[in-house]
């Protein structure tokens, strides 16, 4: 049987207390005010939760598509609204112009990214590939 390695269980476990401490006791107040929780999204870059899949010669991690999957399960177990933009910050826009953008658009794509300035879809017109 298949199980998860040590690096991403204790990186579930992260993900899952962040998830507990800081992102549910906002979720339903998210979900009222329809505002982006641009709070949460600070939360996820300073746990390493954005641009997980930005490769490392583009200053990212280098996680594969399964740990930040991982994260995600975690994030939207609490709240619909995180989840969705922890998909986008790791998974979204920023795959297709990581693998079929310029140079210049994977530099760009990747550094707004990991700052968390473009978390969700976004991204594709500021690196102009939308």
């Amino acid at each position: 049987m298949w199980q998860l390695t040590a690096e991403q269980l204790e990186l579930r476990d992260r993900a899952r207390e962040l998830a507990r401490t800081v992102i549910a006791p906002r979720a339903a107040e998210v979900d009222r005010t329809e505002d982006y929780p641009w709070d949460n999204v600070a939360a996820l870059r300073g746990a390493g939760f954005t641009g997980m899949t930005v490769p490392t010669e583009l200053g990212g991690p280098g996680h594969s598509l399964l740990d930040a999957v991982i994260v995600v399960e975690e994030l939207a177990k609490v709240c619909g609204v995180t989840g969705r933009i922890a998909v986008e910050a790791n998974m979204g826009a920023i795959s297709a112009i990581i693998e079929y953008g310029t140079e210049r658009q994977r530099k760009l794509a990747a550094d707004l990214v990991l700052r968390g300035d473009k978390p969700a879809e976004p991204i594709a017109a500021a690196t102009g590939t939308s």
